[in-house]
């Protein structure tokens, strides 16, 4: 087992990932629309209308959603 040096610890943020799902191989015209849907995400990248990924702005974003998420449930 490894031991940190408390010195030469980093903070870190956990997120959330996804893993390995058996999913529906889709019909041409679902395959279609997909790849549609792609290639209109991608226009806006392509034109320069993006922004550069921020660990502290994600993070953030990450942590209010996981907040909003808890107080829905008491609501």
């Amino acid at each position: 087992m490894t031991t940190k040096n408390e010195q030469n610890s980093r903070r870190t943020t956990l997120v959330p990932i996804t893993s390995m799902e058996e999913v529906p191989v889709l019909t041409a015209e679902e395959r279609a629309d997909l790849i549609d849907s792609l290639e209109a995400a991608e226009a806006p990248v392509e034109a320069g209308d993006f922004i550069e990924h921020d660990p502290e702005t994600f993070k953030d974003r990450l942590l209010d959603i996981h907040r909003n998420a808890k107080r829905a449930k008491h609501v």
